[in-house]
């Protein structure tokens, strides 16, 4: 790949750190009407095997209802799983600063990187770690790219992206404007950091977040912020291409 346009220097200045009863029926009384008429055996003994025949059939069919009854309620009751899913993993780490700079022309020099190191965060789910490289010149404009890696310690639940994500969508709340389709990353955007001086674009890609900053060479004056945008875009194309290679 041919690296970019040249980082253009300008008048800017240095990065400053710092969820109803049924009752029963009624009896005939005695005495009343003609005798009953006589019924023959046969007829009793059909009527017996047809009552015996429908109590047999009604107690089959309510012990049926009663197993049904039974299999239903246990079945919707059973637990429902409570895990979390989501994208893997895309990365398992970050890529190096000279890999970065290689694909940017004229920045200043790079200071002696650091590399990865884990970094402070109060989530159980992932395993947290930072970069960041710096190039910087005396009198001249300065970037500096952070990474933050999350790695999921339980695969399949996208706690890594999720991560990734908030510490985008954390860092646009203030205010930002978003940069569609810029290079290989999910969401990109240019981020408000209260500075004259300073100007930033923050990203996230698959499970890296990633800030970039650029900063001017004087540090008593405000910068020319459609130069230092133009800056740190290339710096950002750049870190999201080599994340991604």
């Amino acid at each position: 790949m041919q690296p970019g346009p040249p980082y253009q220097q300008g008048p800017q200045q240095p990065y400053q750190q710092g969820y109803p009863q049924q009752g029963y029926p009624g009896y005939p009384q005695p005495g009343y009407g003609p005798p009953p008429p006589k019924k023959s055996n046969t007829g009793l003994i059909v009527g017996i095997a047809v009552g015996a025949v429908v109590l047999l059939g009604g107690g089959g069919v309510a012990a049926f209802l009663l197993l049904s009854g039974d299999s239903g309620s246990s079945s919707s009751s059973a637990p429902t799983s409570s895990k979390k899913t989501g994208p893997p993993d895309k990365y398992t780490s970050m890529p190096g600063c000279q890999k970065i700079g290689d694909r940017v022309r004229n920045l200043p020099p790079l200071e002696p990187p650091k590399g990865e190191e884990p970094a402070s965060t109060s989530a159980q789910d992932i395993v947290y770690t930072a970069s960041s490289c710096s190039w910087r010149e005396y009198g001249a404009p300065s970037a500096l790219v952070t990474m933050y890696l999350s790695k999921s310690k339980e695969p399949g639940t996208g706690a890594g992206e999720a991560w990734a994500k908030a510490g985008y969508d954390n860092a646009m709340d203030d205010g930002g404007e978003v940069i569609p389709g810029m290079a290989n990353a999910t969401k990109a955007g240019y981020n408000e950091i209260r500075s004259d001086g300073q100007c930033s674009i923050k990203f996230y890609q698959g499970n890296v977040e990633a800030q970039i900053i650029v900063s001017g060479a004087e540090p008593s004056k405000p910068i020319d912020q459609k130069l230092c945008k133009e800056n740190a875009l290339k710096v950002a194309k750049a870190t999201s291409e080599a994340i991604g290679s």
